[in-house]
């Protein structure tokens, strides 16, 4: 299994509506033929860093799952560049992200 991985930092008054976004909107704007699974995972904790909870951004990955790499790259091609206009739609331009494909071992 692939996991094309965008990581989004979020600052924390944009939370909520980040996460109605990503669970909704974003969730239909990913729609693929090729799409296995869908999900939102956050950072929830850094060992050692007793203040991380206090911190005003807040990181946010949106998982999606596919067969092959040849899948997650033609999900880049034809559904990315909707996918980032119906971010910019809810938070506007310019997101402070980072996308990576992965693979499950």
């Amino acid at each position: 299994m692939y996991i094309f991985n965008i990581t989004y930092v979020i600052p924390s008054k944009r939370k909520d509506s980040f996460i109605d976004w990503a669970k909704g909107e974003a969730r239909l704007a990913a729609s693929s033929d090729k799409l296995r699974d869908y999900k939102l995972i956050t950072v929830a904790a850094i060992p050692g860093d007793k203040d991380f909870a206090k911190q005003d951004e807040k990181n946010f990955s949106v998982q999606m799952y596919f067969d092959s790499v040849a899948d997650c790259r033609e999900w880049n091609e034809k559904c990315f560049s909707a996918f980032m206009e119906s971010y910019a739609a809810w938070h506007g331009p310019n997101p402070l992200f980072f996308a990576t494909i992965l693979k499950e071992l």
